[in-house]
């Protein structure tokens, strides 16, 4: 399930939700200005889909900000 992307501090976050096994694992596509792309995820399982979005969009707003994330998932660059 993809979701509308959401525009933030220049960038666009868009969440990519996969149902699996009774569960909803999502992963964010943080993509700035100048097509540089990166994918951070997937996160661990959630009991809605908009929890998995939710969470994603959260967290690459976090990665943007600057914020410490307590917990680094795989992240690919692409």
């Amino acid at each position: 399930m993809d979701c509308i992307p959401v525009d933030y501090q220049g960038a666009e976050l868009s969440a990519v939700v996969v149902h699996a096994a009774g569960e909803f694992v999502s992963t964010v596509l943080i993509e700035r200005p100048g097509g540089v792309r990166r994918a951070v995820g997937p996160f661990r399982p959630f009991a809605t889909a908009r929890a998995a979005e939710q969470f994603a969009i959260q967290y690459a707003k976090d990665v943007l900000d600057g914020r410490h994330v307590a917990t680094e998932p795989r992240t690919v660059a692409g």
